[in-house]
């Protein structure tokens, strides 16, 4: 009987132990990092997936084989795009890819066929997440007649999500790295 208690507190701490959250805790030097690299404005998100909103057609170029490999229709590789998110002092520059649709209104312009976007953007702020140690950047920019709503959640790890809807195309998601930014001489 002995054995079976032993056994049984040694199933209850194995259990609770493999079933403790296994949320990393952001150490207190990387939560510093990102304060600076928000504090200071320098930073920029190279984003390596695109997270498009669904739709039919988007769906027939997936089927098709027309999407790098290993991308589907509702996640698409674009490392190596050179797709970014760049803040530097109280400016943020864009170019990322964009596969959605665009909606009525607006221009085609096949030379900015991705977001691309430059200079002071509007209601700019930053706030700390709740659930995590993460930031959350939010701003109005608008480049021609396309206004976009940009949400970042910035995280001390180095991963970043980009939320980005625009008045003239369906929204779009990305994920990338955050790293802090130096001009490239």
């Amino acid at each position: 009987m002995k054995h079976i208690i032993k056994f049984g507190a040694y199933l209850l701490l194995l259990a609770s132990v493999a079933c403790a959250s296994s949320k990393d805790q952001a150490s207190p030097e990387a939560i510093a990092a990102l304060d600076k690299m928000i504090s200071d404005q320098q930073f920029e998100i190279d984003a390596n997936w695109a997270q498009p909103m669904a739709s039919q057609g988007l769906n027939s170029i997936a089927n098709a084989g027309l999407l790098p490999f290993g991308s589907t229709a509702s996640r698409i590789d674009i490392s190596g795009s050179g797709g970014y998110l760049r803040m530097v002092g109280d400016s943020v520059k864009a170019d990322l890819p964009f596969f959605g649709e665009r909606r009525m209104g607006g221009y085609y312009n096949q030379n900015k066929a991705g977001i691309k976007f430059e200079g002071v953007p509007k209601d700019l702020s930053f706030s700390s997440n709740k659930k995590d140690s993460g930031k959350t950047m939010r701003f109005n920019i608008t480049e021609d007649s396309e206004s976009y709503q940009v949400i970042a959640q910035l995280y001390p790890n180095g991963n970043a999500r980009l939320t980005v809807s625009s008045s003239q195309r369906t929204n779009i998601w990305y994920q990338g790295n955050l790293s802090e930014y130096k001009k490239k001489e």
